[in-house]
């Protein structure tokens, strides 16, 4: 073998290892890196929704898609590893660092945009009325691919959205004389409670963020297909979705809910659900025959365009529009706290 071909054949053996070198260190798995958001709220708590609002987001998406989820706090903590605390949050090198790291596939940035818990009362205050309140939170995100960012060197993005969550405690408490009740207390003291935790799940604050979690996370499952079907088989999975756990810990239940086709015209179509049975806008249904439960077959699929009411809701066919009848079966899984 005469020098030249030799030469070739080590020049292309070397070529091959560093492709194989390059590639094995762009394999990402199926998971999210949140970063924190800016805070464009005009919340004024001890609170720092900034962080708080993605590091929930982070627990839900962990244990709803079962894949590794890395939170802000953890990111906030590997930048001051990386003597990195001063970096730009939309540095593509600081990107890169993290996708080194962690080897996930999705970054989120975003800011928060509405924090508010508000309380309302009817009735003279010095003499009784009663009190409710309401918990809102809403965001702005946007979704980057970090592996296409690695290979292209600048952001790569793959969805940008906006979503919100609200819960209103439709409870009215009797107040008698000034004499704040329980929850007023409660409400006074609601930042005394530490975010994320049980009792925080059960506020009106955190039931919003139940809500906002949902429709981010349905969002992100249609448009990110790797997601749909992804695991934890693998060790190393199950190592990184260890090494993912922060001190918000969510326990998550699939909920079925159940409703019917009341009225049919076209594309359009009404159904007997609404606010209270946990629907909104955006939200995909599947639609069965009326027949029996164990030999219902899927027909169709609609998409709700507005929420009219409790337990009333307008939607538009995605699938089956020549199928489907008044009475069919539409149904949906949510997941519950």
């Amino acid at each position: 073998m005469n020098s030249a071909i030799l030469q070739f054949l080590t020049l292309l053996v070397i070529a091959v290892q560093c492709v194989s070198i390059a590639a094995s260190q762009s394999v990402s798995r199926p998971g999210f890196i949140f970063l924190p958001f800016e805070d464009k709220s005009d919340f004024e708590g001890k609170w720092d929704v900034g962080t708080d609002v993605p590091r929930f987001l982070s627990a839900y998406f962990k244990e709803r898609f079962r894949v590794p989820s890395i939170s802000p706090v953890l990111v906030k903590d590997f930048m001051n590893g990386r003597r990195a605390a001063a970096a730009s949050l939309d540095d593509v090198k600081l990107w890169m660092e993290l996708f080194k790291r962690f080897h996930l596939r999705y970054l989120i940035a975003g800011t928060v945009d509405q924090f508010d818990v508000s309380r309302f009362m009817t009735g003279q205050p010095l003499v009784g009325g009663y009190e409710a309140f309401k918990g809102e939170v809403r965001i702005s995100y946007v979704v980057y691919d970090l592996e296409r960012t690695a290979v292209s060197s600048s952001p790569v993005s793959v969805r940008k959205g906006e979503a919100a969550g609200e819960f209103a405690d439709r409870s009215m408490t009797l107040t008698l004389f000034g004499k704040p009740s329980d929850r007023t207390i409660e409400f006074r003291d609601l930042d005394k409670i530490a975010f994320g935790s049980e009792d925080f799940n059960g506020t009106v604050i955190g039931q919003a963020h139940f809500r906002l979690a949902e429709h981010v996370s349905v969002d992100l499952e249609n448009a990110l297909k790797p997601l749909k079907g992804s695991n934890l088989s693998s060790s190393d999975s199950l190592l990184l979705y260890g090494q993912s756990l922060d001190n918000i810990s969510l326990s998550l239940k699939p909920v079925i809910i159940t409703g019917a086709i009341v009225f049919l015209e076209g594309k359009s179509v009404f159904i007997n659900l609404g606010s209270d049975d946990g629907i909104y806008v955006g939200q995909h249904l599947d639609v069965f025959d009326e027949g029996r439960e164990s030999t219902r077959k899927r027909k169709g699929e609609i998409e709700i365009l507005d929420v009219r009411g409790p337990h009333l809701s307008h939607a538009q066919i995605l699938i089956g529009h020549k199928e489907l009848k008044v009475k069919d079966k539409v149904m949906v899984t949510l997941i519950k706290p």
